[in-house]
């Protein structure tokens, strides 16, 4: 039988922020890149909107399905399915097209 040292243990500081950042609640799954259209599995914190693209650099990505209901889903021609709504009416933030039709 191994006898522990304790004296390795009382050395040791405990970052308590850092512990809760990496154990805090995280998303997974499939992510692209509105830029460069690449996609890759992302692991992210829970609430994060916008993911660095590991193929351009750019802070351009998206969780593919990040939240979503069942039925059909809207995308624009550019592939983007995450729009913004403005008291105008809906458009795609990756390239500016009003959209409608729904």
């Amino acid at each position: 039988m191994s006898v522990v040292k304790t004296e390795a243990f009382l050395n040791k500081v405990i970052d308590f922020v850092r512990h809760q950042e990496e154990n805090s609640p995280h998303c997974s799954g499939i992510a692209f890149c509105l830029d460069c259209k690449h996609e890759w599995v992302g692991v992210a914190p829970t609430g994060t909107i916008w993911l660095e693209c590991p193929e351009c650099g750019l802070t351009r990505g998206r969780f593919k399905y990040q939240s979503e209901r069942d039925g059909e889903q809207w995308s624009c021609g550019c592939g983007n399915d995450l729009f913004h709504v403005k008291p105008e009416g809906i458009y795609c933030p990756n390239c500016g097209v009003w959209q409608g039709g729904f």
